[in-house]
């Protein structure tokens, strides 16, 4: 083998290797996340199907479901579902459906953290029972 067919055989290895190693951390990101909000502000958490735990150590936060159509923030401030405040130190479930994504809302004046994982697939709504029922 000459040098130069090992120098390239090599550099595929490596690049191989990069991209394999860059794709897991990527799938292992969308796991948990951080969203940290300034003032008055509505952020995208996470995006559907999923089951999450979120978690902040302050008050003047609430999080809600509102229909995906961009996957960014502007989603968050049209329709919106019924907000659950969250209490500080204390865990929330929070069930995401598909074509849906949870967003944060604050209140706080100066900067809000929140914390999230996933934890499986969201829990079926009663909707999609009696539709599976018929």
């Amino acid at each position: 083998m000459t040098s130069r067919k090992r120098n390239g055989l090599l550099l595929l290895t490596t690049l191989a290797t990069l991209g394999a190693s860059g794709t897991a951390s990527a799938a292992a990101a969308a796991d948990r996340g951080t969203v940290v909000a300034r003032g008055h502000a509505n952020k995208v958490v996470v995006a559907g199907p999923a089951a999450v735990h979120v978690y902040s150590q302050f008050a003047g936060g609430a999080i809600y479901t509102a229909p995906s159509r961009t996957g960014t923030d502007r989603d968050c401030a049209g329709a919106a579902g019924p907000a659950i405040a969250l209490a500080t130190d204390r865990v929330a479930v929070v069930s995401v459906g598909p074509g849906q994504v949870a967003c944060l809302s604050t209140s706080a004046r100066g900067s809000f953290e929140l914390v999230w994982h996933a934890v499986g697939r969201p829990a079926p709504t009663a909707t999609l029972l009696a539709k599976a029922g018929r």
